[in-house]
């Protein structure tokens, strides 16, 4: 699904291409497409079911890939609470409790 990541991102912000920074990008981006998807209702729900285990299977690609088999599971997890983590600060930075700039704070974050 992600075979590459396009170097604008990375240029316009002047990030690092690291694993942690394109991990990131990644994250933000699927909170994006699930969010959408969640609005179509149960056919979206399930749609996103299925793009997120093709990005989880991505993950553990780029996690093999950068040589950490040995521990893949444990990093497997650990990846997800992170996943798990930035939808629900995403998520509050865009209720309607939060202020203006706490979307922005939370993707710099």
């Amino acid at each position: 699904m992600y075979t590459s990541i396009s170097g604008v991102p990375f240029a316009v912000f002047q990030l690092e291409k690291t694993f942690k920074t394109t991990f990131s990008l990644l994250v933000l981006h699927m909170w994006l497409v699930l969010r959408r998807l969640k609005e179509e209702g149960k056919d979206g729900v399930k749609f996103g079911q299925y793009i997120y285990e093709t990005y989880n299977h991505d993950v553990e690609l780029r996690v093999s890939k950068a040589g950490v088999n040995l521990l893949l599971t444990k990093w497997m997890k650990e990846l997800e609470k992170i996943f798990y983590g930035n939808i629900v600060k995403y998520d509050t930075a865009i209720s309607q409790e939060a202020r203006q700039d706490d979307l922005v704070d939370v993707i710099w974050r």
